[in-house]
């Protein structure tokens, strides 16, 4: 009778277990929910919502992975961009132009004056999330396939 009782209780804390365990799909769906409705926290939200506040400063490109998937000679340069707080392209062509205003590197985190001789992605619409942010042309040209 004990060992149906000390059975029966494990079997009652097991099930506890798995109500308070949380299921890591559950929680990805629910913030995918909240960030198509609008109710996600300031701050997240604003950096996700906002592509003209995004990579303004060092600290907005924690995370980023960019790498180059094809570089020819002359042209645009195709590019894939992963950044965990915000957007993820695959197959990005970015192309050669003057910076327009001020920021910062996404690969070196280096001061980006206006004037200077940048790569930025390729004009599309509806906007791309990263459609403000810049690659120091000297940088970009250094780095090894």
């Amino acid at each position: 009778m004990s060992h149906a009782i000390q059975s029966s209780e494990m079997s009652n804390r097991c099930a506890s277990l798995r109500r308070d365990a949380r299921d890591p799909w559950t929680d990805i769906v629910s913030m995918l929910d909240q960030l198509c409705s609008g109710r996600v926290s300031r701050g997240l939200h604003y950096a996700c919502a906002e592509p003209s506040a995004r990579y303004r400063n060092k600290a907005q490109l924690d995370g980023l992975m960019v790498r180059i998937v094809e570089r020819p000679t002359v042209g645009p340069v195709t590019l894939t961009w992963r950044d965990p707080l915000c957007c993820s392209y695959g197959n990005q062509e970015w192309y050669l132009t003057r910076a327009r205003r001020t920021g910062v590197c996404a690969l070196s985190g280096l001061e980006i004056r206006r004037g200077q001789t940048v790569y930025r992605p390729r004009a599309t619409r509806p906007q791309a999330l990263n459609a403000n942010a810049m690659i120091l042309k000297e940088i970009l040209d250094d780095v090894d396939d």
